[in-house]
């Protein structure tokens, strides 16, 4: 009897000792890839079922598809107690294994604001496997990131930014497609505001209800710009006076300098006035009558960004942002959308407090 208690001793020593040697090899690894100052944090995954649940301070995946299981940790700097419930930076760390050294090396890194979720997103093939991750970006908005093991290391496949981002996977024949949109999380493509599958041509997220959609301009979800500032090192583009007559020459030589832009809407060179009222009183309840706010969001910042290449005051420019928020303001309101509208017409006010557009509506919506 008593040797078998003194077997069992043994026995249970032994499993003590063995766990403690795994836990110093944990954190021996951990410790060669993380800063001295470093606290690990709980990695919020989300399931198949959209649910979020801790896997721990840090989970293996096959990121790379070979076979080998990729470290994914996220972890904070070291702050006193008192100061461990404050707003603080997070960086989601991966790190591959390496059969020559043994060990675990540091690939890739993102800092930024805290991380709400992170998903392993299966694509078309296996070697399309990529990590997904919302956080906020310390600016008032929410980021949807995506990453990718391309050409032999972790590269950005997807951003999209706005003030709030709800998403929903999505299968599809090409792979899983990723389902956005600012107020709800979307039941469907259909009723999401943007929609972004994997494009083989491009080797990211592309914007649209299938791979490498025409008319893609970048995966990203618009969210209203700051105000410009006037641009000193651009000449201001001198505008012909239309009230003085013109020759025939000089007629024919406007008409030879004026293009189509590559928007597809206005004309080069940009009238700002012409192209603004074409954008809120054509582009806008069209538009946002189909359903398509998502392709009027990026017609209307192609325009803006044109408009400020070529020299136009920041003054005007934005003039013409606060008038366009306000004319989505009221075909938001015309849908019914009361929120929403209120949502764009703040935004109208912030490029101008006093644009006559934006303030009847506001006067309307009291």
């Amino acid at each position: 009897m008593k040797f078998s208690i003194a077997r069992k001793i043994v026995w249970c020593f032994g499993i003590l000792s063995g766990l403690a040697s795994a836990v110093w090899a944990q954190n021996q690894w951990i410790d060669s890839i993380l800063p001295p100052d470093h606290l690990l944090e709980n990695l919020p995954w989300m399931g198949e079922d959209g649910k979020i649940e801790s896997k721990g301070l840090f989970d293996f995946e096959d990121l790379r598809s070979s076979g080998q299981k990729d470290l994914i940790l996220i972890y904070r700097q070291s702050v006193p107690v008192n100061e461990l419930d404050k707003p603080h930076n997070q960086t989601l760390v991966v790190c591959f294994f390496d059969p020559k050294t043994q060990k675990y090396i540091k690939n890739f890194e993102d800092e930024g604001g805290t991380i709400q979720w992170v998903k392993l997103l299966s694509g078309p093939t296996d070697k399309k496997a990529s990590l997904i991750m919302q956080r906020d970006d310390l600016k008032g908005n929410q980021v949807l990131k995506g990453f990718a093991y391309l050409n032999g290391g972790m590269k950005q496949v997807l951003e999209a930014v706005a003030p709030h981002v709800f998403v929903k996977f999505l299968g599809g024949p090409d792979g899983q497609q990723i389902a956005c949109s600012s107020k709800e999380v979307p039941k469907d493509a259909e009723s999401a505001e943007h929609v972004f599958s994997w494009n083989n041509l491009k080797d990211q997220f592309a914007e649209g209800k299938s791979p490498g959609m025409a008319g893609w301009t970048g995966a990203s979800i618009e969210i209203p710009a700051a105000p410009v500032t006037e641009a000193k090192a651009t000449p201001e583009v001198e505008q012909p006076d239309q009230t003085k007559p013109q020759t025939a020459a000089g007629s024919a030589t406007q008409a030879k300098s004026s293009h189509p832009s590559k928007g597809g809407w206005w004309d080069e060179p940009i009238d700002l006035n012409a192209a603004s009222t074409k954008l809120d009183t054509e582009l806008v309840p069209n538009l946002i009558q189909k359903g398509q706010i998502a392709v009027l969001g990026q017609k209307a910042k192609a325009f803006f960004t044109a408009a400020q290449k070529q020299g136009i005051g920041a003054k005007e420019v934005n003039s013409a942002r606060a008038s366009y928020y306000a004319a989505v303001a009221s075909a938001v309101l015309d849908s019914g959308d009361k929120k929403g509208a209120n949502y764009y017409l703040k935004t109208a006010l912030s490029f101008q407090a006093d644009n006559q557009d934006a303030l009847a509506l506001k006067e309307k919506m009291k």
